[in-house]
């Protein structure tokens, strides 16, 4: 591919080493511009014009993003049966490559990087995009310092793209949030990732190797969250203490947004009047009264020589002025990262429940989980549990109508998303047994109550879908497997079903005999059901 031309793009030397994009330097020809060019291999030819209107609308989406630490998303184009998406080429190495070459990095150049990621996530999250897929070889370090993410695709909770790999990679899985592999991404799983990067730029290493995905998963979901300061001593304590809090596998305990991560990471990169850096101060071996000591790492930082009149100490060295100045560090960063209260919890939820995306959905649910765990004591318990079930509801809806069934789903998820698609088949009797029995097995006012709510709405559409311009013995057979029913849920559901065959039978002198046979099996249920329980 290299030398040849294709559209306006002279393709150059391929960039990177990583074997599973195809990306190259390429020149615009006619502007002389440089850019980066990254080839997407089409599907098959009955899939190949959804898949190109596809990419046409993310390309459009994309291309509206600026900010000065996202990669430009240019344009696209269709060639040779592939299209290619033009982006800025960006002048420098990734973070994986620059980690290869160095092992890990200093803290203040962790904190730097980490604030650049951050403030883009921020952007991306108010717009309603997730990255879903952050690592450090889709972060790019150019020549001056500047971070720039790439890579950014529209990615859709637990929907695959035509050119996603088929196959989960472990160097992909590792920066994943445990909440990914089931439910999918959310807000809090881009800042797990950022905390994941943050970790192994510090220490040089993975919190969790990547030996086998069952292995890395369970650690993932059920152990703690591991330190920074297990596996090197050189990190500032609250900056370790922030990386622990992002890579928690409780969505909850991560900070809330992006924008917190932002503002902890800029007071912790901030200089005070001294020029003292506040890494140092907040460092695991910070004492306020060898304070002045510090002074050479602090004009490493600032990018200056040490000068003999450095060792005089001035009133802002003092320890007085230092020991203050760490309390209000610390008093900012325990603000930054500390939980929304449930008032403001329920109010980001809510605005994200307006969303059509079922990813806000998600994240919804993520907010208001620590005001249902509080218990009724929470005065915005009622609320926020109605608002849980809902997202769960709509994500359900969402799940069953495209067929989308795990085993990592419950029984009762799996018999919802089964009954669906057999309606949507035109199965209709199929779909009524199964909805028919989760109706009878599931708590409706449980913990999958979601799916008790859905499938009642679904079983009175599937009962009135039911065909019945049949003959008079298939009317009566169909009466026939009704009968014997025990519970009142089977019997409302019966009985729905017996007053359309009323209705359609009433007037029609030929159809007598299943008319009175569903009139007396009416009202024998009707008689044996306790008051108050009538049909649905």
């Amino acid at each position: 591919m290299e030398n040849t031309q294709i559209g306006p793009f002279k393709i150059g030397s391929r960039l990177g080493n990583n074997r599973r994009q195809k990306v190259y330097r390429a020149k615009q020809i006619e502007q002389g511009i440089d850019v980066a060019l990254k080839f997407i291999g089409l599907p098959s030819e009955e899939k190949r014009q959804r898949a190109i209107d596809k990419i046409q609308i993310e390309v459009e989406r994309l291309k509206k993003l600026s900010h000065p630490n996202l990669v430009a998303l240019l344009g696209a184009g269709f060639a040779d049966d592939q299209i290619f998406l033009a982006t800025e080429l960006v002048k420098g190495e990734s973070l994986t490559a620059k980690l290869a070459r160095r092992g890990k990095l200093a803290a203040d150049q962790v904190i730097e990087y980490g604030r650049q990621i951050a403030q883009v996530l921020d952007y991306l999250h108010n717009e309603k995009i997730i990255h879903s897929k952050l690592t450090p070889d889709k972060i790019l370090i150019a020549k001056d310092g500047t971070v720039k993410v790439t890579d950014l695709r529209l990615n859709r909770a637990k929907k695959r793209r035509w050119d996603a790999s088929r196959k989960r990679e472990l160097d992909i899985a590792a920066y994943m949030a445990p909440e990914q592999f089931v439910d999918g991404a959310t807000e809090k799983s881009d800042i797990y990732a950022l905390g994941i990067i943050l970790y192994e730029m510090l220490t040089g290493k993975l919190p969790y190797e990547p030996d086998t995905m069952d292995r890395m998963t369970r650690k993932k979901m059920t152990d703690k969250a591991p330190t920074v300061s297990k596996s090197t001593m050189n990190c500032p304590v609250w900056l370790d203490k922030m990386v622990c809090q992002m890579i928690s596998p409780d969505p909850r305990m991560r900070p809330h947004t992006a924008k917190a991560v932002v503002l902890a990471l800029e007071e912790l990169k901030s200089l005070d009047a001294s020029k003292k850096s506040a890494v140092s101060l907040v460092s695991g071996n910070f004492n306020p009264l060898t304070a002045g000591a510090e002074k050479t790492e602090a004009n490493r930082l600032l990018g200056k020589k040490p000068r003999e009149d450095d060792i005089k100490p001035s009133f802002f060295q003092s320890t007085a002025f230092l020991f203050v100045g760490l309390i209000g560090i610390v008093a900012i960063l325990t603000y930054a990262l500390m939980p929304a209260s449930s008032k403001q919890n329920l109010e980001y939820a809510q605005q994200l429940m307006q969303s059509d995306e079922a990813s806000d959905w998600r994240n919804a649910r993520n907010y208001v989980k620590g005001i249902i765990e509080n218990g009724t004591s929470d005065e915005c318990f009622d609320d926020a549990e109605a608002l849980y079930f809902e997202s769960r509801r709509r994500t359900l809806v969402i799940q069953a109508e495209k067929g989308r069934s795990t085993v990592l789903q419950s029984a009762a998820s799996q018999k919802f998303i089964a009954a669906v698609q057999a309606q949507e088949s035109g199965d209709l009797a199929s779909s009524r047994n199964g909805l028919i029995e989760i109706l009878s097995t599931v708590d409706p006012a449980g913990d999958e109550r979601h799916i008790h709510a859905e499938a009642s709405i679904r079983i009175n559409d599937v009962t009135d879908s039911m065909d019945l311009n049949i003959g008079g013995e298939a009317l009566n057979a169909l009466i026939d497997e009704n009968r014997n029913l025990d519970s009142t849920v089977e019997k409302n559901i019966a009985i729905r079903l017996l007053d359309r065959i009323i209705a359609k039978t009433e007037a029609v002198e030929d159809l007598h005999g299943p008319h009175q046979s569903a009139v007396e099996l009416k009202k024998q249920y009707t008689q044996s059901m306790p008051p108050g329980s009538g049909n649905q």
